[in-house]
């Protein structure tokens, strides 16, 4: 697929303006952009005492992303799913771009058959029953999980990206990331480039850079419901 072209080489400047503007605009009563403090809430969601737990700070974090899980997913996820959820986070690694996943590791790591397909599927509701979680904070509550791996899915990021629906999403952001078109290095660059002190991985770098680009371009944002699952 073709990148958009706000992520070309000849727009790095520019990406990384929307990377400061995010994580460092104020807005009234000097509140900044809720999103801006997804990533490092509660000291984040990957720190090691947390890794393998969803925990009501990655559920109030998710929230601040404008996206609310219901409260019968909050119960299941906190507490009578609470084991099945450790147990497949403890099968996906932590510390690992997707970047750096070959395309022999991928079917392993992110395809049908992986500990992290299996979270998504319980999310979602799909093998039991649907309890109002929807893709776009599916997505979500698995990159504050594993922020460097799992990116986040949404009505401005996916259309940007190619993509109809969540089908098929990180096996593009894969082919993206390692088709040696050097966006990896490209995203590490832009976020030096902000000046932000957060060291957000390159998978939220490029969220952040499709989002605000989407926004200036006067893309809708709709709600998780709306969005084809």
């Amino acid at each position: 697929m073709a990148l958009p072209e706000i992520l070309s080489p000849a727009r790095v400047d520019e990406a990384a303006a929307l990377v400061s503007e995010y994580y460092t605009k104020l807005y009234r009563h000097g509140i900044p952009q809720t999103g801006s403090r997804f990533d490092d809430w509660a000291g984040g969601g990957e720190r090691a005492e947390v890794a393998n737990a969803i925990t009501a700070d990655d559920l109030l974090a998710v929230s601040f992303l404008s996206v609310q899980v219901p409260p019968p997913a909050i119960i299941g996820l906190l507490e009578t799913r609470e084991a099945e959820v450790a147990k497949l986070l403890e099968e996906i690694p932590t510390g690992l771009d997707l970047a750096a996943v070959s395309a022999d590791e991928y079917e392993a790591v992110l395809g049908a058959l992986s500990p992290a397909n299996k979270l998504w599927r319980l999310l979602r509701g799909t093998d039991t029953y649907r309890w109002g979680i929807g893709p776009t904070t599916a997505s979500k509550i698995m990159a504050r999980k594993r922020p460097r791996l799992v990116p986040i899915y949404d009505s401005v990021v996916g259309p940007l990206m190619g993509l109809n629906n969540n089908d098929t999403q990180w096996r593009t952001w894969h082919t993206v990331l390692t088709d040696g078109g050097g966006l990896p290095d490209r995203l590490t660059a832009i976020r030096k480039k902000s000046g932000i002190d957060l060291q957000i991985s390159q998978l939220r770098t490029m969220d952040v850079v499709l989002w605000m680009h989407g926004k200036k371009l006067g893309m809708n944002v709709q709600d998780d419901a709306d969005i084809s699952s």
